[in-house]
């Protein structure tokens, strides 16, 4: 009885053994899918590398000409794609804290503002204006179709002779030996184009 008791078991375990081996050999393997997305949000950033920049007008022919000062990569930008670069001022006149000169200011629009390559790191490829009056509503500055990773401008502001040799002439008013300072701020924005 051992024996067929033996003998029934190899049997048992023979078949079900060849049982799995064939289900696993017809079964179809098993699969699915996930989309993979790579999301890419726009990100832009500027950088004004100077805390302030002075006109200043110290000779005859500084008063006679105007003044222009240049800052070798003023901007610095950060821009995932394309971009725009626009400027304006703060507000629409340069103004005085000396009290003397509370009735005078400066036109904002008589500064002007041109961009160019910057002298390290510069962006190819993107347009550059010049002579762009400064104003409260803004002028775009400098316009790129490709981004770039830090990628420097230089600026420069100046005061042209518009024709009239006086013009600032009667805006100096004595408090020591110090200049009178007219100011306002000017504002950099970048937008995704």
């Amino acid at each position: 009885m051992k024996k067929r008791f033996l003998g029934l078991a190899l049997v048992l375990t023979a078949f079900a053994a060849n049982a799995q081996t064939a289900f696993a050999a017809n079964a179809q393997p098993e699969t699915d899918q996930v989309a993979l997305n790579v999301k890419l949000h726009p990100i832009q950033t500027i950088v004004v590398n100077a805390a302030n920049v002075d006109l200043e007008y110290k000779t005859k022919d500084d008063y006679a000409n105007g003044v222009t000062v240049s800052q070798g990569d003023h901007l610095t930008v950060y821009s995932t794609g394309g971009f725009t670069v626009n400027v304006k001022s703060e507000t629409p006149t340069l103004t005085s804290l000396l009290p003397a000169a509370a009735a005078k200011s400066i036109s904002s629009s008589d500064i002007l503002i041109t961009s160019a390559a910057g002298t390290t790191n510069s962006l190819a490829g993107a347009a550059y204006e010049t002579d762009v009056p400064l104003t409260t509503t803004g002028a775009q500055l400098i316009k790129s179709t490709t981004g770039g990773v830090n990628k420097n401008f230089n600026v420069t502001y100046s005061h042209k002779d518009n024709g009239d040799l006086d013009t600032f002439v009667n805006k100096y008013f004595k408090d020591g030996d110090n200049p009178t300072v007219y100011t306002t701020n000017v504002i950099y924005e970048i937008v995704a184009s």
